[in-house]
C-alpha cells in the first residue's frame, strides 16, 4: 500500500511538472539524452512519462521528499497521520519549549485512538492493526523505507526507534541492512535518561505518598542569593584599561546598583560583555557572575577583599596610577588580573556612594618611583622592576636599561 501510494504520488509530480514544463519551459540545466540516461531517478518512470519529457522536457529537476511531519500533524491535523512514521504512542506527553527557555508540557493523544474510544472501543485491548513506533521492531521500519524509497526522488525523513535496551551489534547492523537496501540515509533514536526525550509515554499515576511529618525549612539565605530585583536597574559602565605581560588589556565592566533605605544604593549585579579578552574570559564571566551572588547574599566587601589577594605567576598587573603625597605619580601594581578587577570594582562602588576610593593593593613605599608609564614584563634581575620587554629580538628593561643575554 505504501509503495501504491508513493507511486501515485511520484506520477502525479512529474506529470504536473512537464505541463509547467510545456507553459515556462523546463529548467535551465535540462538536457533530455543526460536526465533520462540508464541509472538515473527518471530512466525508471514509466514509458509515457518518459517520453513526455523527452518531448517537452520538465520545469523541476527534483519533485519529492518526504519531510518530517510531527509537528506539523500535531498543529494542522489534530495529530490524524505523521506520514511515514508510525504513530510515536496512543497517549504520551510532548515537551514545548517558550521564548523564555521553561518547558511546557502537553498530553497528546493519537486521532485514530481517540476516534476508537469515542467509538466504544476498549483502548485497554486495542486491536493488533493498533502498532507503534515503540511496539514495531526495527526491520519493520526499514521495511517501510525501502518500500518507498524508490519512488522519491531525494530525503526520506524517517526514524527507527529502538529500545534503551537493544543491543549494540544489532544496532550496527541496522545501517548496514539499510546501505545494502540502497537506502540515501538512515536516522536512528534510542531514549536514555541522560539526554531526555522530547517525547515520552504518559507514566503510569505515582502512588501518593505519605506526608511528610516535618518539612524541611527553606534556607532563608538561599532564597534572597537567588533572588534579583525585577524591573531595570540603575548602572554604570566603565571601560577598564590594564598592562600584563601580554600586553595593554581593556574591558568593559556594567554595575547594576539597588537603592537603599539611607538614599546609597549598593551594587547587586555585575557583567562584562563576551568577547573582549580571550582566553581570559572565561574566569571573569565566572568571576562576576559568583560577585552577584555575593552582592545579593550580602558578602560583596568580603568577595572583593578575597579577590584582591589572589595572585598568580604571570606577573605583576598594573593598573592606572597611583599619586602619592609629593605629587609624583607612579604605577599602581596588583598581584594579578582577577586583584586588579576587583580593586577597580571598589572604586566604582565608592565614587557612586561619594565615599573615599579603596586602599591601594600595596603600600605606597612599596611601589616603583619612576614617574613614567612603564609596560608590564618580565622581571628584571638588575633592578627587580616587573619591566623586562623584547626590543629588537633581546631582552630589555623599561626601567634600568637592562639588556639580557645579548648584552
Amino acid at each position: 500500500m505504501a509503495a501504491r501510494i508513493a507511486r501515485c504520488m511520484r506520477d502525479a509530480a512529474y506529470g504536473a511538472s512537464v505541463e509547467l514544463a510545456k507553459e515556462k519551459g523546463p529548467f535551465p540545466l535540462f538536457v533530455a539524452d543526460q536526465y533520462l540516461e540508464a541509472g538515473t531517478f527518471a530512466s525508471r518512470l514509466d514509458e509515457p512519462l518518459r517520453e513526455a519529457i523527452r518531448a517537452h522536457g520538465i520545469r523541476n529537476s527534483h519533485l519529492l521528499s518526504i519531510a518530517p511531519t510531527g509537528t506539523v500533524s500535531l498543529a494542522f491535523a489534530d495529530n490524524a497521520s505523521n506520514g511515514i512514521e508510525p504513530p510515536f504512542s496512543w497517549t504520551y506527553r510532548r515537551k514545548k519549549r517558550e521564548a523564555d527557555g521553561s518547558t511546557v508540557e502537553y498530553d497528546v493523544e493519537d486521532h485514530a485512538w481517540r476516534v476508537y474510544r469515542s467509538l466504544g472501543g476498549d483502548t485497554a485491548r486495542l486491536p493488533p492493526y493498533f502498532v507503534s513506533a515503540l511496539e514495531m521492531p526495527a526491520a519493520g521500519h526499514l521495511a517501510m523505507m525501502e518500500a518507498v524509497q524508490p519512488f522519491v526522488d531525494t530525503a526520506i525523513s524517517k526514524t527507527v526507534n529502538i529500545p534503551a535496551d537493544y543491543p549494540y551489534a544489532d544496532f550496527q547492523g541496522l545501517y548496514l541492512e539499510a546501505w545494502r537496501a540502497g537506502l540515501k540515509g538512515l536516522a536512528t533514536y534510542r531514549p536514555n535518561d541522560i539526554l531526555g526525550s522530547v517525547l515520552s509515554e504518559t507514566p503510569e499515576p505515582a502512588p501518593q505518598a505519605a506526608p511528610e511529618v516535618e518539612r524541611r525549612k527553606p534556607d532563608p539565605m538561599r532564597s534572597v542569593i537567588q533572588s534579583r530585583p525585577k524591573g531595570q536597574l540603575p548602572a554604570v559602565v566603565e571601560k577598564l584599561e590594564y598592562w600584563t605581560q601580554q600586553g595593554r588589556q581593556a574591558l568593559y565592566i556594567v554595575v547594576s546598583f539597588m537603592p537603599v533605605e539611607d538614599g546609597r544604593e549598593r551594587a547587586i549585579e555585575f557583567f562584562m560583555p563576551v568577547g573582549q579578552s580571550g582566553e581570559s574570559q572565561q574566569w571573569i564571566t565566572s568571576s562576576m557572575r559568583m560577585l552577584s551572588l555575593a552582592a545579593r547574599g550580602g558578602f560583596l566587601e568580603r568577595a572583593l577583599a578575597d579577590m584582591r589577594k589572589v595572585a598568580w605567576d604571570r606577573g605583576p598587573v598594573r593598573l592606572g596610577t597611583y599619586t602619592r603625597p609629593d605629587g609624583v605619580a607612579v604605577p599602581l601594581w596588583h598581584d594579578s588580573e582577577v586583584a586588579a578587577i576587583a580593586y577597580a570594582i571598589q572604586n566604582i562602588i565608592a565614587r557612586r556612594n561619594g565615599e573615599p576610593v579603596a586602599a591601594l593593593a600595596t603600600p605606597p613605599a612599596a611601589v616603583a618611583t619612576d614617574p613614567a608609564p612603564v609596560l608590564a614584563g618580565a622581571k628584571c634581575p638588575e633592578c627587580g622592576a616587573h619591566a623586562m620587554i623584547r626590543k629588537d629580538g633581546c631582552d630589555f628593561c623599561t626601567q634600568c636599561g637592562h639588556i639580557g643575554a645579548c648584552g
